[in-house]
Formats: C-alpha cells, sequence, structure tokens
C-alpha cells in the first residue's frame, strides 16, 4: 500500500540519521593561515605535511603544516558539527511529535489500545482480564492441479472434472486466539483505492499433512468452474476513518481460519490466517 511505503520511507530516513548522526556532516574545512580554506572529508599529519583528502577535488592532496591555523579549523568544525546536531534534533523532534499527533488520532478499540495509522488487518480478543490486538500478515497461497489424481480420473472417467485446490503451506497458522468471538479491524488498499470490508469473507480451512486447503475448485471439460469455500456468516460495518469492522455471526470453533479477499469475481492470491485454539 502506498501509505505502508511512504511511512516506511520516512522511518527508513531516521534510522540512517540516528545510527550515523554525523554522515551528513563528513566534509569538514582546513582553515589556513591566510583565511582561506580547503573543504576535506579526512586528513592526517605526516612530519612537517598535511595530508588530506579533497572534497571538490575527489583525491589526496598534500600541503605544508605551518599552512593550517589548528585553532581556526578546530573551532569551526567544532560548532558546525554542533550546529548539525541541533538541526538533527529539530527534525526528528519534529517527526517524533507528528508521530504522537498522529497515534492520537487512530482509531481507539480498547483503552490505551489503538490501531495504527498504516492500516493492516487486526484480530482483538478478550483474555482474562485484558484485551490483545493481534496483527496478521499476509500470506500467499498457492494452487496445487493435483495433477496426478486428476489423470487417473480422467483414464477411468474420460468426462470427469478436474480440481484444483487453493492451499497455505504449514498446518498452523503464527497467529493462535482463544475466544471464539473475535472482532476483525480491516483497512486495506489497492489500485481503486480503499477496499470496503464486504470484500473480506471468514473461510474455515482444513488440514491436510502439512498444508491448509483455502477451497477447491472443480473445472468441468466445457471449462466451467465450481468453488466450493466454507465461508462463515459475518456482518460489515464502518469503524472509524478507513477502518472496518468484520463481525463473525457464528462462533469460531477450534481450527485454522482466513481472511480471504474477494473482489471482482476473483479470489486474491494472499490470506491473512489465523487458529482458535480450545
Amino acid at each position: 500500500m502506498l501509505r505502508v511505503i511512504k511511512g516506511l520511507a520516512v522511518m527508513t530516513f531516521l534510522c540512517l540519521l540516528l545510527v550515523n548522526p554525523a554522515q551528513p556532516q563528513t566534509v569538514k574545512r582546513l582553515i589556513l593561515t591566510d583565511g582561506s580554506y580547503q573543504t576535506a572529508t579526512e586528513w592526517q599529519k605526516i612530519g612537517d605535511r598535511v595530508k588530506y583528502f579533497s572534497a571538490e577535488r575527489g583525491e589526496w592532496e598534500e600541503i605544508p603544516v605551518a599552512l593550517v591555523d589548528w585553532k581556526a579549523t578546530d573551532e569551526w568544525n567544532a560548532e558546525r558539527a554542533k550546529a548539525a546536531t541541533e538541526e538533527m534534533k529539530q527534525v526528528t523532534g519534529e517527526e517524533v511529535a507528528a508521530r504522537k499527533e498522529e497515534m492520537l488520532n487512530t482509531p481507539l478499540v480498547a483503552p490505551g489500545m489503538r490501531l495504527p495509522a498504516e492500516g493492516g488487518v487486526f484480530l482483538l480478543e478478550e483474555v482474562p482480564g485484558k484485551p490483545v490486538l493481534h496483527k496478521v500478515e499476509a500470506n500467499k497461497v498457492q494452487v496445487n492441479d493435483n495433477a496426478g489424481k486428476n489423470m487417473l480420473k480422467r483414464s477411468v472417467i474420460p468426462v470427469a472434472s478436474a480440481t484444483q485446490t487453493i492451499e497455505l503451506k504449514g498446518a498452523a497458522a503464527k497467529v493462535r486466539l482463544h475466544t471464539a468471538t473475535p472482532t476483525i479491524f480491516v483497512d486495506q488498499d489497492n489500485e481503486q483505492g480503499l477496499i470496503p470490508a464486504d470484500n473480506f469473507r471468514i473461510v474455515r480451512l482444513y488440514r491436510k499433512k502439512d498444508l491448509r486447503v483455502v477451497a477447491k475448485n472443480k473445472v468441468s471439460i466445457a471449462g466451467q468452474q465450481s468453488v466450493t469455500e466454507r465461508y462463515l456468516h459475518t456482518r460489515a460495518e464502518k469503524f472509524s476513518g478507513d477502518w472496518w469492522k468484520l463481525i463473525p455471526l457464528e462462533d469460531l470453533t477450534p481450527g485454522e481460519y482466513a481472511i480471504v479477499l474477494f473482489v471482482g469475481g476473483e479470489d486474491a492470491s494472499v490470506v491473512w490466517d489465523f487458529g482458535v485454539e480450545k
């Protein structure tokens, strides 16, 4: 999403500043006794000579030590470094303040618990004594054409339909819930803009060895398709800003589930998977 990319760009910039605050000020000055100066990134005294790397010409050069006003050089570079540090503090302080203000304007889902400005998919559950908000990462599905089984089936019944399965790797999702009635918050967009919650569905998965099956797709000889998925009954509500709330209308019994995006009559290639414990 564009909002996520922009947010990551800002954070990356700040991290670079914090990790190496001196990096933007690598160019220093060698102040000479006649009042002029040479811009350099580094230098060293070797006997009665000063060897420095010229920031202007990009090569090593030498001048006599006696030509350098070391007191003026040290004072100028120290003052410049101090000014750069103060400038960086001001920039980062403004970013932190802006981030805090942004956080205060994001939706509140429980006391002291807010949804992030960059959106995503989150599950809210009540565990003994407190609410817990889980972030669910998108997981890419894979299509299994079941070539061996379909070939065998058609060798016996030439007009039999072929079966594809939409699967997720792994026998269980990373996010685990301990309630049958979670609240689901979604804020996702695509090239057309914000995706309404009506396009999100909860699917109960079933395990197949070390995989989880999201759906079965039967394709007839004539090319007609029929998809079998186990959707749960849900209700979608506008929550706050770009956030939607997806409310299950039936309890989620222990097992594996996925939030599936269904847009334009086609399932997306990613889902948001989670599990419910006993």
